[in-house]
């Protein structure tokens, strides 16, 4: 294995990491933030307030009570699924290529 292949195969591992460590960061936020602004609208902040309120019951569940603990742990174990699937992708191709 030479090393622009290697360089290669590490960046793709590291982005693939990022984001998907990031993209469920990012769809818990806007969801939270999604629903704290909706509160502020007369009729809809009854509406809103329960959705609220279970998903920082959920993000408290993974967190053992702290919520950002818990997006934390979540962000954490998508970003290594994300790096397993990109191992098994290298690890498919290379076979492919042969």
């Amino acid at each position: 294995m030479d090393i622009g292949f290697a360089s290669s195969y590490l960046r793709s591992l590291f982005l693939t990491s990022l984001f998907s460590f990031v993209a469920p960061l990012l769809l818990m936020g806007s969801t939270i933030a999604g629903l704290s602004i909706i509160s502020y609208v007369p009729w809809l902040g009854r509406l809103s307030q329960p959705g609220f309120e279970l998903v920082w019951a959920f993000l408290r569940t993974f967190g053992n009570g702290n919520a950002l603990e818990g997006s934390l742990v979540i962000g954490s174990t998508c970003g290594l699924v994300g790096a397993l699937f990109d191992t098994y992708i290298f690890y498919r191709q290379n076979t492919f290529r042969r």
